[in-house]
């Protein structure tokens, strides 16, 4: 289908769900006051009414994951690269590109900046547009709206936004995050219940697909459901249409070497869907400034950190003799430059503890001991 023949199906009609048309049922809507107060709900629907056939469902704008007019949470912890993630979405709808691996639907995305400097979101913008090295062939189907330092509301932002996009053809708003419009305590189920509903007023009245960003409450999640790692209320667990996580990695310990002085970070993506079937988790490396899937299916071997997998991993004890030895050679090595090494170098090195190293150097004294902090190494 042609952008012209999806923004001429595109719904204008009022505050029902874009499913359903007013011609398809033969009543009468009006639109949601401002504020989402409706001054008449929709009718009953009798079964015997509903039209056969159905009603097509909206269109998906990320096939498998997101359709016109829902819901999307991305998730994950403070400086995870989740706008950098949203704005290569943002590209990658308006160019109809693929975006980790799914051909996204082409259309038109309003990308709401809440919280980074105009000029920065700018540059990140075009740092991205650099490394995908791509032409852009629908520029202006790529808009950006910068808010920060203003003073703004969800339900003043979503009543302004209801007014800006009508007759506009938008298809997919980004807001990026949400805790600049927190309306009260993001624990309270009744405060985020609210912010919820001028989410849904927002996606009724405009038809859009809205993705909105959300980070991990404090302490290691990797223990927890991906839909239960948002900070707050369980209620973002619950509203979404469809929930990605964003998780980090711990490498298998092949790779730890190789990763280490560079500065590209392992990531896993895991959700929870309401439309369609659960996915497969997408593992992916993030080398500034996009992520890439993980082609080779090396990640798969990855943990995620504060999961009983990674804590496994950092374990001496349930390691064998000689991986514990080849993992304390390797950070002897590496650390050594022909001077005594510290106990204490050597446990960041090994990402430990002291008290581990120290069992390490018991288990392997025949080769190595220590004395007052430093460790030596018997030569050959």
């Amino acid at each position: 289908m042609q952008m012209n023949e999806m923004n001429n199906s595109f719904p204008s009609w009022g505050s029902i769900s874009p499913v359903m048309k007013p011609e398809q049922t033969g009543k009468t809507y009006r639109r949601a006051a401002p504020g989402g107060r409706a001054k008449e709900l929709p009718p009953f629907i009798c079964w015997n009414e509903v039209p056969d056939p159905l009603p097509e469902p909206p269109e998906e704008m990320i096939p498998g994951f997101l359709r016109r007019g829902h819901k999307m949470l991305l998730s994950g912890p403070s400086k995870a690269g989740k706008s950098f993630l949203l704005l290569e979405l943002s590209i990658a709808i308006a160019e109809g590109r693929q975006w980790l691996n799914v051909p996204c639907r082409q259309g038109k995305v309003l990308y709401v900046n809440l919280e980074i400097e105009d000029a920065s979101c700018f540059h990140r913008v075009d740092s991205i547009l650099e490394a995908l090295g791509i032409e852009q062939k629908h520029k202006e189907d790529l808009v950006i709206w910068n808010l920060r330092g203003r003073n703004v509301t969800a339900s003043g932002l979503v009543t302004e936004l209801i007014r800006r996009l009508e007759g506009e053809h938008y298809d997919v708003v980004i807001l990026d995050p949400i805790y600049k419009l927190l309306p009260g305590n993001e624990n309270s189920a009744e405060d985020i219940s609210r912010l919820c509903r001028e989410f849904d007023r927002l996606c009724t009245e405009t038809g859009c697909a809205l993705i909105f960003s959300h980070h991990h409450s404090k302490g290691t999640q990797g223990s927890k459901r991906a839909m239960d790692r948002s900070s707050g209320s369980g209620v973002f667990a619950r509203d979404p249409d469809a929930i990605l996580d964003l998780i980090q990695l711990r490498p298998p310990a092949d790779m730890r070497e190789t990763l280490r002085d560079s500065k590209v970070t392992a990531w896993r993506i895991e959700g929870s869907l309401r439309e369609f079937e659960d996915f497969e988790p997408i593992n992916v490396w993030f080398e500034y400034p996009l992520h890439r899937v993980d082609e080779s299916g090396a990640l798969a071997r990855g943990a995620a950190d504060g999961s009983p997998e990674a804590n496994l991993l950092k374990s001496s004890k349930r390691t064998s003799k000689e991986e514990r030895k080849e993992r304390l050679d390797n950070a002897y090595d590496n650390r050594f430059s022909g001077r005594p090494l510290r106990i204490t170098e050597l446990a960041e090195e090994m990402e430990v503890d002291v008290k581990t190293v120290r069992r390490y150097l018991k288990e392997f004294e025949d080769e190595y001991w220590f004395d007052n902090g430093s460790v030596f190494r018997e030569t050959l």
